[in-house]
């Protein structure tokens, strides 16, 4: 069974029975537990970094574990009777939270990243001139503004141009083709989402915006 996590689990698994009035059995048979120790041995081993023979073994044995349960967890997948997820919200739900959050975070990396590295050259200037302490340490930060309504842009070579922000590579949307786009289906920061195809300003038949909208 978990470690420190069992009790969050066991106090989630309770109030999901006393909220929703349905009980999800929390025993071995449908627990699995994987070990994070084999995926910091592949970041280490990535990143040129030398083991010993026993943490080698220590990691070994943790992968290992991980490939056992995860068979487990197969094994008792396949046994049980089929289930259409679509009529499950609260996944849908989540599925949609987790794909909208993945931009959020790697922009919130970024600014993160970049925000240690300006505090890094500040601090290398208040040795040189201890003066530039009393102006506080600069920092980056981020405005989230909430569209009106949803929009839908391309990536044609005259809606948008690739840009680099040292050495990474950003994509700059420079127009936008569809302003006002209510097509249901669709999912947000989606590349080359078929549902598009019944957009009212894309042509069905060439795959391009027709000319009346802003592309």
């Amino acid at each position: 069974m978990p470690g420190t996590t069992k009790r969050l689990l066991q106090g989630l698994l309770n109030k999901h029975r006393e909220e929703q009035k349905v009980d999800v059995p929390f025993k071995k048979e449908n627990t699995f537990l994987f070990d994070s120790e084999a995926f910091r041995y592949l970041a280490l081993r990535k990143n040129g970094i030398q083991l010993d023979n026993e943490q080698t073994l220590s990691y070994i044995r943790s992968w290992d574990h991980s490939v056992n349960e995860y068979t487990r967890l197969m094994a008792y997948v396949v046994t049980r009777p089929l289930h259409g997820i679509s009529k499950t919200l609260s996944l849908n739900e989540a599925e949609q939270l987790i794909r909208k959050l993945s931009r959020p975070i790697a922009e919130i990396a970024r600014l993160v990243e970049e925000n240690i590295q300006r505090a890094r050259e500040c601090k290398e200037k208040m040795r040189n001139n201890p003066e530039l302490a009393l102006q506080g340490i600069p920092q980056n930060n981020t405005v989230v503004k909430r569209l009106e309504h949803p929009r839908t842009v391309c990536m044609d070579d005259k809606c948008c141009r690739v840009t680099q922000d040292g050495d990474e590579q950003k994509l700059e949307y420079l127009s936008i083709c569809h302003d006002v786009c209510y097509l249901k289906g669709v999912v947000q920061e989606k590349i080359s989402d078929p549902e598009l195809e019944y957009c009212e300003a894309m042509d069905p038949d060439t795959g391009k915006m027709f000319g009346i909208f802003s592309c």
